[in-house]
């Protein structure tokens, strides 16, 4: 008898999208600026966190559900500084001297230049994306946001958070 095999397609359809934001903000002040500039009403969630070989990265995050256009809107870090201490041996008169350095970590490597990113998740097929990105680009903090095609990116899996 042939052995019946049933493949399952990895193939998921995202019903979200991305806007990339480059700031140099923190996140509680690129939310209020946000609030203010775009209408919206986001407040401090639980940060993202994901495990990587034993190690735990928290992106910080910010919430708005509308419950009367039927969207959420999630403002979240795209980069996670990392610190460690490296411990360098010179042949000079210090021997040994411990440093810190600095490596920064990614939510989506694709856009590795953004410091935000704002998920917008839509239960209709319309999202106002223009309109929100003329908004967005008003701030003067701002320095640049655009829409992300979210078909392109790899990591598009980082961004299933809930």
């Amino acid at each position: 008898m042939a052995a019946l095999k049933l493949l399952l397609d990895d193939v998921f359809d995202f019903d979200f999208s991305v806007i990339a934001i480059h700031c140099s903000l923190e996140e509680y002040r690129m939310a209020f600026l946000i609030n203010k500039y775009a209408g919206l009403r986001l407040k401090s969630s639980e940060d993202v966190d994901f495990f990587v070989k034993n190690d735990k990265y928290s992106f910080a995050a910010m919430r708005f559900d509308d419950q009367k256009n039927y969207q959420s809107y999630t403002l979240i870090s795209n980069k996670y500084k990392l610190k460690y201490a490296k411990q360098v041996v010179n042949s000079d008169l210090f021997t040994e001297s411990d440093s810190e350095h600095y490596k920064i970590l990614n939510l989506v490597p694709e856009v590795k230049n953004a410091d935000y990113l704002l998920k917008i998740e839509s239960d209709t097929s319309k999202i106002p994306r223009l309109a929100l990105l003329a908004q967005l680009n008003q701030i003067p903090q701002i320095i640049t946001a655009y829409n992300v095609e979210v078909s392109s990116l790899k990591s598009k899996q980082n961004l299933i958070f809930e």
